[in-house]
């Protein structure tokens, strides 16, 4: 069978390579209070939520949607973009995921049949049409956490994106229905066999924007069977 993780990195906009914005936006606050779910795009770029992996706070990445892929950045100047998958079986709301399979272009399946999930057949037509006919699992959505230089988090240019999933363990004690929006809880639940991290080839630049920006975009649209 094909490397789930080529499919990965064939797959979406969202690996695309960005350039860096103004570094003043790097500084830019999180916003606490505010639920967003969904990518946008504004002009030229793609914009979506993100959260703060030292605060859970609600942030914003930009990304030039025409930028070379993969990034040509030193693997060493990379930090880790952690990309938390929820089954369907999770009692939390899609709504409140950075990303669902309607609403962003990228890991609308996880990219390899996992049991505890639901494993899909390659004939499946979410694994089909979302991982190259390769089997899959369905998701209900996904986050993305990122250190912020402004709160101490492991801010770089590049970004390695890693998967987070959770364990059968988790299934069992409920700790698929935690929200995990930050490295501390990412980190508890590895030390305690609940998630794993599923390493990823992609490396990809993209920059903290602001709400603004994001509530300028227009909403993407995806269809999902």
């Amino acid at each position: 069978m094909e490397n789930p993780m080529k499919s990965i990195a064939s797959s979406t906009a969202f690996c695309a390579a960005a350039l860096v914005v103004a570094a003043a936006s790097l500084c830019l606050p999180g916003r606490a209070d505010v639920i967003e779910s969904g990518q946008r795009v504004f002009g030229q770029t793609s914009v979506e939520p993100a959260l703060d992996d030292s605060t859970g706070n609600l942030i914003y990445l930009l990304t030039p949607l025409k930028s070379p892929f993969p990034s040509k950045s030193n693997p060493r100047a990379a930090s880790p973009l952690y990309l938390t998958l929820y089954p369907l079986s999770s009692t939390l709301p899609a709504s409140e995921f950075n990303c669902q399979p309607t609403n962003c272009d990228h890991l609308n399946v996880l990219p390899f049949p996992d049991v505890d999930y639901g494993a899909l057949s390659g004939s499946d037509t979410a694994c089909a049409d979302f991982n190259g006919g390769n089997p899959c699992s369905a998701v209900k959505g996904h986050d993305h956490l990122v250190g912020v230089a402004s709160t101490g988090g492991d801010f770089n240019v590049a970004w390695h994106v890693q998967l987070v999933i959770f364990t059968h363990a988790a299934f069992l004690d409920g700790k698929i229905n935690t929200r995990i929006t930050t490295l501390s809880q990412i980190e508890a639940l590895v030390q305690s066999g609940d998630a794993f991290i599923a390493d990823t080839p992609i490396t990809f630049n993209c920059s903290v924007t602001s709400g603004r920006t994001y509530d300028l975009g227009t909403p993407v649209v995806i269809p999902y069977p």
